[in-house]
């Protein structure tokens, strides 16, 4: 048998936080709800009929000019002033902020994150072997008097300065928090003042149950200290793989530069361009809206019903809720005896870039309808109670 000389970053194979256990009500994967999937066959048309010696070609390498325009119209809705050269099409947000690495980053060099972060950029962090300056937060976001006192002592100990952060300052991948504006504009006063950037992931944006918008971070920039990475993952279709990046010319030039793929796939990019322009994204949005607040809410009343131990925060928008279980919690075997029961969360330990306290879960209410989502927890309900009964006879 051949000895394959694997690099480090694969040698250890375990599962993907995309694999599911078949016949598993999953409730782990922030996926899109199957009944709102929306219907381009239109759009597709378009695409491969009088449209197809554009979108059945190699792209541009920034993307199609006519989806970076409407980028720009999009996000102006959020007071994001960009123009066509601030904008580079991506394969999805986690695309951007891997390019966004690659441009910034060394092995070794520093990276602000809260804890816990999202999960999935813990992962690309760790592929180019960058360190976690890991912050504090709490239900107002991200510690900004922890990162500047951290940041101040880095300084003042003349050590090796964080030269990127990275957060989801609206409906935070997993807790669900909402960063407010006062932190906001801290976190961008310690970018200015300490000379990195800020990678602001905003998938979830535009899926807000109440409550008022709170202004991005990239719309109060005007030094160029902030990256914006966007997606239609969240409200149209992730399988369509089209996001961006909104930045400095000059560093949008570079990360660029930075893509293996060339241009990103230009039939998916012209089917969002006819989405965009058309009335269509904005009334799918607005159904997404309408099912993710139920989907929420049956999913904090199972939780409360039967596994009542649980602290949750209802999220004002977004696709996942985060639970703090009693400490001392498990939360891995909790994982385990749910699969065994037939339902699949994710445990905490992989939001959380250094040391796990253990006893948290993440649970996605985006996937399921609302009577799966109740019998999911069902489940878990009784995983729980195997999971006490077990600790109590250890």
């Amino acid at each position: 048998m051949t000895k394959y000389r694997f690099a480090r970053r694969s040698a250890i194979l375990g599962n993907s936080v995309f694999d599911h256990v078949p016949g598993t009500i999953a409730l782990s994967s922030g996926a899109a709800y199957p009944p709102c999937l929306p219907d381009v066959v239109r759009e597709a048309t378009e695409a491969v009929g009088p449209l197809r010696e554009e979108a059945m070609q190699y792209a541009p390498l920034m993307g199609l000019d006519d989806l970076r325009d409407e980028i720009c119209a999009f996000v102006a809705k959020d007071g994001v002033k960009a123009a066509r050269e601030n904008v580079l099409v991506t394969y999805g947000s986690k695309s951007a902020f891997d390019l966004a690495l690659r441009t910034f980053c060394e092995a070794g060099d520093a990276v602000i994150v809260t804890r816990p972060t999202y999960m999935t950029a813990v992962h690309i962090m760790r592929t180019h072997g960058v360190r976690f300056l890991d912050i504090g937060q709490d239900d107002k976001g991200l510690d900004a008097a922890e990162l500047e006192r951290k940041l101040f002592n880095l300084e003042r100990n003349a050590e090796q300065m964080p030269k990127l952060l990275f957060d989801v300052p609206d409906f935070h991948n997993p807790t669900g928090v909402t960063t407010s504006l006062a932190r906001r504009k801290k976190m961008l006063d310690l970018a200015q003042r300490y000379n990195f950037v800020i990678c602001e992931d905003d998938p979830y944006r535009r899926i807000r149950f109440e409550g008022e918008a709170v202004p991005s971070i990239k719309s109060m920039d005007t030094t160029g200290h902030v990256i914006s990475l966007g997606t239609v993952s969240k409200i149209l279709a992730p399988g369509l793989r089209v996001g961006w990046a909104i930045g400095d010319p000059g560093v949008i030039r570079r990360m660029a530069m930075q893509k293996a793929d060339g241009g990103s796939n230009a039939f998916a990019q012209r089917i969002v361009v006819q989405l965009m322009r058309s009335n269509k994204m904005a009334l799918h949005i607005d159904e997404m809206v309408h099912h993710m607040c139920i989907h929420r809410d049956a999913m904090i009343d199972a939780l409360a019903e039967h596994v009542p131990e649980a602290v949750v925060r209802a999220p004002q928008g977004g696709y996942f809720l985060w639970a703090e279980l009693p400490e001392g919690t498990d939360a891995e075997r909790l994982v385990e005896l749910g699969i065994e029961e037939g339902v699949e969360i994710s445990s905490g330990r992989l939001s959380f870039p250094n040391d796990d306290p253990g006893h948290f879960i993440r649970m996605a209410y985006s996937f399921t309808a609302p009577d799966e989502i109740r019998d999911g927890v069902a489940r878990l309900g009784i995983a729980w109670r195997k999971l006490q009964s077990q600790a109590n006879s250890a």
